[in-house]
């Protein structure tokens, strides 16, 4: 096991973009094919009779859920890189920190 974890954070903060970039990608496939689906299903092209109802009643609610599930993991995925990128920032501002105290330290003691 290694005794450093090496981090390169313009790479890693591209990387968090990028994966808040795919999440804002998601949510728009849901505002556009998942709205566009509801729409379609709202005029039940399977019918009004016994069995048109009995498809409805069952379809209803697992669509509603699905769309549902799309938008919110569009939300966490987007949310997830914009994390990264936040927890880049503040490891390298950390770092920094750091290391103006040691270097501070350092100085004083020489």
């Amino acid at each position: 096991m290694p005794d450093e974890l090496w981090l390169d954070p313009d790479r890693v903060a591209g990387g968090g973009r990028d994966l808040a970039a795919a999440g804002q990608h998601f949510t728009a496939e849901r505002r556009g094919a998942g709205n566009e689906l509801a729409a379609l299903s709202g005029g039940r092209p399977w019918g009004t009779d016994d069995i048109g109802q009995t498809f409805e009643n069952n379809y209803r609610p697992i669509e509603q859920q699905v769309l549902l599930a799309w938008e919110k993991l569009g939300l966490y995925v987007e949310g997830l890189g914009d994390a990264v990128v936040e927890t880049v920032r503040e490891a390298t501002a950390t770092d920094h920190h750091a290391a103006v105290q040691v270097e501070r330290t350092y100085r004083k003691r020489s």
